[in-house]
């Protein structure tokens, strides 16, 4: 069994009262590997300047983890195979719209990767 961990890390400015609403969604993932990623909530959700647009936010975070893990899947079956790929780009898309329960949610991911061959 394989266990994965990150720490999430947000603390409240002192000039910010917090319970009105106005506070800063900027916060940091720090992982087990000593990477540190600024993030935050997303503009289209909460408006300036509440969040942070050079931050990650957790839908673009959950398209990169899938995109990302449908890559290095690939690869690795290209391998075995016996294909040579010389480059992989995904140009991937999440979808947050209103659901068939008229919440808000991711209702799709795209993966659009181009492949280049080797050999």
């Amino acid at each position: 069994m394989s266990a994965y961990t990150a720490v999430i890390r947000w603390s409240r400015k002192s000039d910010e009262r917090f319970v009105d609403g106005k506070y800063s969604r900027a916060h940091a993932w720090a992982f087990d590997g000593g990477a540190v990623v600024p993030a935050s909530s997303s503009p289209q959700v909460v408006r300036l300047p509440f969040s942070d647009p050079a931050g990650v936010d957790p839908e673009e975070a959950l398209v990169a983890s899938l995109s990302s893990c449908h890559m290095l899947f690939f690869l690795d079956f290209a391998r075995q195979r016996g294909f040579l790929v010389e480059s992989y780009v995904d140009d991937a898309e999440g979808v947050v719209e209103k659901g068939g329960d008229g919440r808000i949610q991711m209702t799709r991911v795209i993966l659009k990767p181009h492949i280049d061959f080797g050999g």
